[in-house]
């Protein structure tokens, strides 16, 4: 199973989430708990670039190569997130985005492309329970978002990028026990 097979459908099931974000909600809180809707909004609006641009083989922004420090959510940012994360699946849907090196770091664009992969299914998750919304992915990128964390959760874990591990039920949903090994709770509500 590869991450490059599964970035569409996954863009895809995101679309309907980014149009349903109402104004009124974006101070809400979010299952990232360091962030509100708007802050976990414009976070994704700074990475999906950076990840669409890395993938489309298109220079980054030497300011903030991983879209991380700039504030994003202005304009008709629902159209800009929802183009982005279609490019993001358009630039790691080739075979060369993931061949080689990241810029001339150490890091493969192998790591990238499946973190990037990560990124997309989990925070497109926050945003849709932090807004009220379900969003629906399909078994097989459910299954390679899981295939993904077993081997870079551990070092999420360490960097503090995931929180521990959630425990769940032997027979939960497999989107449950994917969500529960990025630290998710996948009964968060804002409520809660």
């Amino acid at each position: 199973m590869a991450s490059k097979d599964h970035f569409r459908s996954v863009a895809d099931a995101l679309q309907p989430v980014v149009a349903g974000v109402r104004d009124d909600q974006l101070d809400a809180p979010s299952p990232c708990s360091e962030y509100t809707v708007r802050e976990l909004t414009n976070h994704f609006l700074g990475t999906s670039e950076a990840m669409r641009r890395l993938g489309a083989g298109e220079a980054r922004d030497p300011e903030d190569p991983w879209g991380t420090g700039g504030d994003y959510l202005h304009g008709d940012w629902r159209g800009a997130l929802s183009g982005q994360l279609l490019g993001v699946a358009d630039g790691w849907s080739r075979d060369e985005a993931w061949d080689g090196m990241v810029d001339d770091s150490e890091m493969p664009k192998q790591g990238a492309g499946d973190m990037a992969y990560v990124e997309l299914v989990l925070h497109g998750w926050d945003l849709a329970r932090g807004t009220g919304q379900q969003v629906s992915y399909d078994e097989a990128a459910v299954a390679q978002a899981d295939e993904v964390l077993d081997q870079i959760g551990q070092m999420g874990r360490d960097a503090n990028i995931f929180a521990p591990v959630v425990e769940v039920p032997d027979d939960a949903p497999a989107l449950h026990k994917m969500l529960a090994k990025s630290g998710r709770d996948p009964h968060w509500s804002p409520e809660a």
